[in-house]
């Protein structure tokens, strides 16, 4: 089920009694969240409300809530939280859970109780009991990040309702610097609407002063020129990590993960896979998988092959002591810059 339907459905009444959020969107589960409050009263969710985390408390209690007959109002809202259960993952330090008391409650749920369980994991594991049960029983809602034109039109039409526009260049540029994680673009969106506030128009040169790179987005940068043979432009870029007391150690796994991406996406473009099937079939953020694409196009894959090659045999240098990992990441530069 999406978001808007959820929604629509809360607000007329039209309620199931066992819920399963899954994605991990902040802006969509806060949304989530709200709308499920809304459906009770200030008063009622004093009396009614419960939230559990699954990491700290057991099961029982969550199931001995949700018979409970509600006080003062029609129905209960129990938020659960962190069911790891559902997951392939091991978790420490946690509470051990009798999953089978969720099981038998999810098989016959108490009518006036409406239990809503996220699951903000990358994935759950299909083989499990317990999750084939909730996605037999549980309405499912996709909180997941949006992708391609879906996010690109949503930014425009929220930006569009707030009296803004954004250059198709900026827009670009922010989704990119973002990840285009949602939350993270919501985030720097209200900062760039105040810098915007006189022209209501948000443009490149706004994007590239306010949001910040992360390391990664900056050691591509690094890289890039390395691989344009500009090795002024390398070795400054080299120097300031070195500033910011940012270990070569970190920049090598780095560059080796991004190199890794550049030759997967060159062998697999080269056989003709899209952009969206490429993404899809590595398990990978679009736009990740987007610049990576059109980078790769330019590239020789004999000369990526070659520098991924010697950056996994620097890493084994430095972490071997065969050397100063600073001077052995510069000579890297110098071979390929």
């Amino acid at each position: 089920m999406k978001i808007t339907e959820l929604k629509n459905n809360l607000k007329k009444g039209n309620l199931d009694n066992v819920y399963l959020i899954t994605g991990k969107e902040q802006v969509f589960i806060k949304d989530i969240q709200a709308a499920f409050k809304d459906i009770m009263s200030p008063e009622e969710r004093d009396m009614n409300f419960s939230n559990f985390d699954l990491e700290e408390t057991p099961l029982a209690d969550v199931i001995n809530e949700s018979i409970s007959a509600p006080f003062f109002g029609e129905r209960r809202l129990v938020f659960v939280a962190h069911p790891y259960f559902l997951t392939g993952e091991r978790v420490k330090n946690v509470v051990e859970q009798n999953v089978d008391l969720l099981l038998k409650y999810i098989q016959n749920p108490t009518p006036s109780t409406i239990m809503v369980i996220f699951a903000l994991y990358d994935k759950l594991d299909a083989r499990k009991k317990i999750v084939k049960q909730l996605k037999k029983s549980a309405i499912t809602v996709n909180a997941g990040q949006m992708e391609g034109p879906i996010l690109i039109r949503t930014i425009n039409n929220d930006l569009k309702v707030a009296g803004f526009e954004i250059e198709p260049a900026a827009l670009d540029l922010l989704v990119n610097k973002t990840k285009g994680n949602y939350s993270l673009i919501t985030n720097q969106l209200n900062k760039l609407k105040m810098y915007a506030l006189q022209t209501k128009k948000i443009d490149q040169a706004a994007v590239s002063a306010l949001v910040p790179q992360s390391l990664e987005d900056n050691v591509f940068d690094l890289m890039t020129e390395i691989l344009n043979k500009n090795i002024y432009k390398a070795e400054e870029l080299y120097n300031q990590f070195l500033l910011q007391k940012i270990d070569p150690i970190l920049l090598v796994a780095i560059i080796i993960s991004q190199l890794r991406l550049l030759i997967q996406v060159k062998i697999l473009s080269e056989k003709g896979l899209t952009e969206g099937t490429i993404a899809k079939n590595l398990r990978l953020n679009p736009y990740r998988v987007k610049y990576s694409y059109r980078q790769a196009r330019t590239l020789n894959r004999k000369r990526l092959q070659i520098m991924y090659d010697d950056i996994v045999n620097l890493d084994y240098q430095i972490k071997s002591g065969q050397g100063d990992k600073e001077l052995l990441f510069d000579l890297f530069i110098a071979k390929f810059a």
